[in-house]
């Protein structure tokens, strides 16, 4: 509190300066002239004097023609100091809210790219068509470039913004806690969360991509021994025909085996469920990212740029940020 009072005063007194300058001018001739009667009293009554005789009236008008000469030549350079300074200290502030506007927009524009990047629509049409399709290397080359483009806006997100701070300059700032530190904790954990869950999604497409590659090979599989089942039947029907008794209980114990194999792969459909839970687990964490997450990172995106941009014209008109304390408003 006391440090606030003191700041202040000097902001005061730096703004009110030339007045003040102007107000000593004209009080210290009045105030050298009522000393000077005060030494005349004393002199008259004693016959002593503190400095010299006072000034006649001639003598008087004489050194205040000077002294007014001399008073407003320094005003005026006063005058002129003051405004080259004032005119140097706009420059300086303009300039600073511009390189601070500048790092703002860099900031905008990277939080606009990682929006941008939670974009699962494209996963998950992709992972629908993949399950059409008898080759999965398209769903796979989806989800790779999706992780590298996560990956890529994970550093951006690091690097070039300010909200990976560790806050260790926040520790002893007299607005603890403020608004300004309450957005970028907010804005940094909720990126971070989305990220995760987006991850998981990836994960959750990789697994079903395997599944459904498994799946493709069964029906394959089944598919080439249905075929030979029928063959053997066929074969079974031709040696009875010609009477090939040996050759139909070989063929009969192929034919076992056969049926067996495809008894097998029949029940290996307990992929599919695992398919289908995959596909509604990728639903869930697609809304969670889209319906309750991404609106509340865009929402305190535009907070936080809103916050740093009402900062930059804090710095234009005063030369410093006005941090604010914490309210219940956010």
């Amino acid at each position: 509190m006391i440090m606030k009072k003191s700041e202040k005063w000097k902001t005061i007194f730096k703004s009110k300066s030339l007045i003040y300058i102007v107000i000593a001018f004209a009080v210290a001739p009045v105030a050298i002239n009522l000393g000077l009667v005060f030494t005349d009293i004393i002199y008259e009554k004693t016959g002593n004097t503190l400095t010299a005789k006072g000034l006649n009236n001639a003598e008087w008008l004489g050194f205040w023609k000077q002294y007014l000469a001399i008073a407003i030549s320094f005003v005026g350079l006063c005058v002129a100091y003051v405004s080259s300074n004032t005119d140097r200290k706009h420059k300086l502030q303009e300039e600073q809210a511009q390189q601070y506007l500048e790092g703002v927009r860099q900031e905008e524009n990277v939080l606009v790219d990682v929006t941008q990047g939670f974009n699962t629509s494209i996963v998950y049409k992709a992972l629908l068509q993949q399950s059409k399709s008898a080759n999965i290397y398209d769903g796979r080359m989806v989800l790779t470039n999706a992780r590298a483009n996560m990956d890529q806006m994970h550093i951006k997100f690091e690097i070039l913004t300010e909200l990976c701070d560790d806050f260790k300059k926040c520790e002893n700032c007299r607005y603890l806690p403020c608004i300004d530190r309450k957005v970028m904790i907010e804005l940094r954990d909720l990126f971070y969360d989305i990220e995760r869950h987006y991850f998981n999604m990836l994960d959750i497409g990789e697994s079903f991509l395997e599944c459904l590659d498994k799946e493709q090979e069964r029906i394959k599989l089944l598919e080439t021994e249905t075929k030979i089942q029928n063959n053997t039947e066929e074969l079974i029907e031709l040696y009875k025909n010609q009477g090939l008794t040996d050759n139909v209980y070989l063929s009969q114990q192929d034919l076992q085996s056969i049926k067996k194999q495809i008894k097998n792969l029949e029940k290996s459909k307990l992929r599919l469920e695992e398919m289908n839970k995959a596909i509604s687990e990728i639903q869930k964490e697609i809304d969670y990212i889209n319906k309750d997450a991404r609106p509340k990172f865009i929402r305190y995106c535009k907070i936080y740029i809103d916050m740093k941009k009402e900062h930059a014209r804090e710095l234009r008109k005063t030369g410093n940020i006005q941090y604010n304390k914490m309210n219940e408003k956010l």
